[in-house]
């Protein structure tokens, strides 16, 4: 990033856990050039599983930033293909020594950050490490200091750096330093640089960190970070089944996607549209991007697809169209375990719930099996 040494926003404040919430919700089924509307009405599950390669759960990570860790790391190898070794981890060592994670600050489902973060004026006065005075870049467009510039954002980018290659993880049209999603990508694509790096190598790692911050003492806070997450990395599983071949991929894309926004006729075969996904623009982007297979856009319009199954021979990577609203208006993706994937509704993110309990069983279902 700079040779300047950035100062660390550290919280004590601690994260709240998340409530298990009963939404009420009313079914849209109307099919529209871009999707349809798909509402539920059910229970969230605290205890789903996590994302291929990402833990369900990180002591002291937000779920949001989390899930933005891990999204970024598959979106940077397609922005950059030379690069190799990119994970969560290595994006969460950064957001670790950089702000804690956010710790202290609201962060929206779609990943916006409040109050925005923003590091101490770089005038050299030596807060922070900081002895090298850092004049305004971007006429306080990003730090609110015209006269310095300051870090910004849970990354802690220089405004300067941040113009050159800011990038928009959640697909919104806005490239802000201060959104998890947008400034996580921003960190896998700097880490990678332009040419081949393969960061699973801990000299290559440590190169690409080091151009990051350039102190060694940075260098070692962050590694060691890396390392203690790399600990917590499951294999790509759903629950306690272990799921390969094209199944276990279309399943970690989707997997991939937890914590975006729903949006209503939201998603396409390359990612969130508008910030976030519908339930059927969430399984269109998994199959594709999993198995190269493009679905149809709407849940009525998956009915069609594959072979139909009876519930006891669902296996994973089977798509559960629902009937709880008379017309066919829910779509998940199955799991294994009973549980699914899906775009639940509006205020709610891609999550992970309990399909064989509760709420779902009442409904009629069509299993549809295309894998």
């Amino acid at each position: 990033m700079t040779g300047t040494r950035k100062a660390l926003l550290v919280s004590g404040a601690a994260l709240a856990p998340l409530a298990l919430v009963l939404g009420i919700c009313i079914l849209f089924v109307a099919a529209v050039a871009g999707g349809a509307a798909e509402h539920q009405d059910e229970a969230s599950d605290a205890t789903a599983p996590g994302e291929q390669g990402t833990p369900a759960k990180v002591n002291g990570v937000d779920a949001v930033m989390l899930a933005a860790y891990g999204r970024a790391a598959q979106q940077v190898t397609t922005l950059r293909p030379k690069c190799t070794g990119m994970r969560w981890s290595v994006v969460a060592g950064i957001g670790e020594v950089e702000s804690t994670h956010a710790a202290g600050h609201t962060i929206a489902a779609g990943g916006d950050i409040t109050p925005p973060i923003i590091g101490p004026r770089l005038d050299g006065s030596g807060t922070g490490g900081n002895t090298t005075p850092v004049h305004d870049t971007d006429h306080g467009r990003y730090d609110g200091d015209t006269l310095y510039d300051r870090a910004v954002g849970p990354m802690q980018f220089l405004p300067s750096t941040w113009a050159g290659i800011g990038q928009d993880g959640n697909n919104d049209g806005i490239k802000n330093p201060n959104n998890a999603f947008d400034a996580a990508l921003t960190t896998a694509v700097y880490l990678c640089g332009t040419g081949p790096n393969d960061l699973s190598n801990d000299a290559q790692l440590r190169k690409a960190i080091l151009r990051y911050n350039h102190s060694d003492a940075y260098a070692d806070k962050v590694t060691g970070y890396i390392h203690q997450y790399d600990t917590l990395t499951p294999a790509a599983t759903t629950g306690n089944t272990d799921v390969g071949g094209t199944a276990g991929a279309v399943i970690a894309a989707a997997l991939k996607e937890q914590g975006i926004p729903y949006v209503w006729g939201g998603g396409d075969t390359n990612g969130p549209t508008s910030g976030g996904f519908d339930c059927s623009g969430l399984m269109v982007y998994a199959f594709y991007q999993g198995a190269r297979i493009t679905l149809p856009r709407t849940s009525q319009e998956m009915r069609s697809v594959g072979t139909g199954v009876s519930r006891d021979q669902m296996q994973p990577g089977d798509l559960i169209v629902f009937n709880n609203d008379g017309g066919w208006g829910h779509v998940g993706l199955y799991l294994g375990d009973g549980q699914m994937v899906n775009a639940p509704r509006p205020g709610k993110t891609v999550e992970t719930t309990v399909v064989s309990t509760g709420y779902w069983t009442r409904y009629d279902w069509d299993v549809r099996r295309v894998l």
